[in-house]
């Protein structure tokens, strides 16, 4: 019975932190024009961030826009992010997820990609990790370059920090971000795949991906 309640009190409790924690810090926002633009024309987008560092990117996003579904695992404490991410508005999509291809080869992966695909078309957009468990961290796994190939929708490389915060020593640097201070949300610009492209093509937008998004982490940082 205590096991039922902490599954249902925690994610109640992490959601309204999370939101204290966004209301009370000031925030500079950089490069939102296109996004915005994006969300004004309804075009559906690929939101990628790195894992560990998404704490504060759930209230940043334009729910009077357009609707965001989160790919969240379906092991580990994904059942808590999943929860905490349903207090915060987002929708959900489970399924498995690696540094290679999001998860195609693991339970749950094809499935996650199918309705990945199904929302694009819908028009709503989607967000998950760029690198997965167990790591390494900050290496960009080739699952959104196939989504984005398939679907025709731009990826959008996205980091949030807090001038307060404490970064754990994980494969992912997991932040815990504090309130009282000042935050800041970067955007890359958004990354197109050609749904003719090749194997070297997928490594080349890959690599893209990956330092697009730690130049927008490295940037998030240096702002506040």
């Amino acid at each position: 019975m205590i096991k039922n309640i902490l599954k249902k009190l925690l994610p109640f409790i992490f959601s309204k932190y999370i939101k204290f924690v966004y209301q009370t810090n000031k925030w500079t926002r950089v490069n939102d024009v296109k996004i915005k633009k994006l969300w004004s024309e309804n075009k559906t987008f690929i939101w990628m961030h790195w894992h560990g560092q998404s704490l504060m990117l759930p209230n940043n996003w334009s729910n009077n826009s357009q609707k965001l579904n989160a790919l969240v695992s379906l092991h580990g404490d994904g059942e808590l992010i999943a929860k905490t991410l349903n207090n915060l508005g987002i929708n959900l999509i489970r399924g498995a997820g690696n540094p290679d291809k999001l998860g195609l080869k693991e339970k749950g992966g094809t499935a996650a990609l199918r309705a990945m695909l199904k929302v694009l078309k819908n028009g709503q957009s989607v967000a998950f990790t760029a690198d997965q468990p167990p790591g390494p961290g900050r290496v960009a796994g080739k699952g959104s370059i196939v989504l984005a190939k398939l679907s025709g929708c731009p990826i959008v490389p996205v980091a949030a920090t807090t001038s307060r915060r404490f970064e754990f020593d994980s494969w992912d640097n997991f932040t815990l971000n504090y309130p009282f201070g000042t935050g800041s949300l970067v955007f890359g610009d958004p990354i197109y795949v050609d749904k003719n492209s090749s194997e070297e093509e997928i490594e080349n937008k890959r690599l893209l991906l990956q330092e697009s998004l730690n130049m927008v982490t490295t940037q998030a940082k240096e702002l506040v």
